[in-house]
């Protein structure tokens, strides 16, 4: 396996494992709904762990077939183990112990695939366009799970995303990081109107203003970085598909105002997170590409 398509599999691994353990997030108004027998069945929810189940187990195969006796059997047992449980959840009547298992197995195999699969990111700011990739998928599933435990991951993954961020900007030229500062300013006024968010009355409509905002900010730091030189000319085009994502959420947020569209604004964020996930592998691919040119460059001479 090439080391390019080497880095491809594994962030498609990362991110179905993680979409994968988002659904089957502990969540006590399940355990209350499984107990009394009342189904809470999601559809844009199965759809997440289908594409989970099958993305990661893609991956993981094409993994074994290329480093068959080299990787970490503990770590094959677990990120296995945990799309099994994955399954099994699917069908009808399965216990809901099973969902905190698989998603402890889940979180384990994310934390072990960069050493157990041999990773190494060319630069500081690819491994922060991979975070930033990881986070801002936390943050979309909250419209699709929408409930405490996915509220709690996605403050995580502004986490995750203000570290990205600062790792990226140190791998990118002077437009680039321009737009990462003008996307750390969204992720603060993000935080910022959660905080207020949590105020009554008057916090709400404060934070309604903040996120707005907050959109339109973000939205000119992912044109800065669609100028960026170095993110090349797929990282651009990559840049580019982020803009359309926050336009498809856009729409979905203003679809969520009417009551009875739950699964509507579902499937739009399912949409939005594949623009996401393709947005932000262009991007890793251009600036992993121009590195590695580079070094061909310099080993000319």
């Amino acid at each position: 396996m090439k080391e390019n398509e080497k880095k491809q599999k594994f962030v498609q691994l990362q991110v179905c494992m993680l979409l994968l353990a988002c659904t089957l997030l502990p969540d006590f108004g399940s355990l209350v709904s499984s107990i009394i027998g009342i189904s809470d069945f999601d559809i844009p929810v199965f759809c997440c762990q289908v594409l989970g189940i099958v993305g990661g187990a893609l991956a993981l195969y094409a993994f074994y077939q290329s480093l068959g006796n080299s990787l970490s059997v503990v770590y094959l047992a677990l990120a296995g183990g945990g799309l099994a449980i994955g399954v099994l959840t699917l069908i009808p009547g399965v216990p809901i112990w099973l969902n905190y298992i698989g998603f402890i197995a889940l979180l384990i195999a994310l934390f072990l695939s960069k050493n157990s699969i041999g990773i190494q990111w060319n630069n500081c700011g690819s491994q922060g366009a991979y975070l930033i990739l990881m986070a801002t998928l936390l943050h979309v599933y909250d419209g699709i799970g929408d409930s405490m435990p996915t509220h709690i991951a996605a403050l995580v993954g502004l986490v995750l995303y203000w570290i990205g961020l600062n790792q990226l900007k140190s791998g990118i030229d002077t437009k680039g990081a321009q737009g990462v500062s003008r996307l750390k300013i969204a992720v603060i006024l993000s935080i910022i109107a959660i905080i207020f968010g949590w105020i009554p009355l008057l916090g709400s409509l404060v934070a309604g203003i903040l996120l707005i905002i907050a959109f339109f900010v973000e939205f000119m730091g992912y044109g800065s970085l669609k100028q960026s030189a170095s993110l090349g000319v797929t990282g651009q085009d990559g840049a580019g598909k982020l803009r359309i994502s926050m336009i498809v959420l856009l729409i979905g947020a203003f679809i969520d105002l009417f009551p009875l569209t739950g699964m509507v604004v579902g499937f739009i964020s399912l949409v939005a997170i594949w623009f996401i996930f393709k947005g932000w592998m262009m991007i890793l691919d251009g600036m992993e590409f121009r590195i590695a040119r580079q070094k061909e460059d310099n080993s000319d001479f």
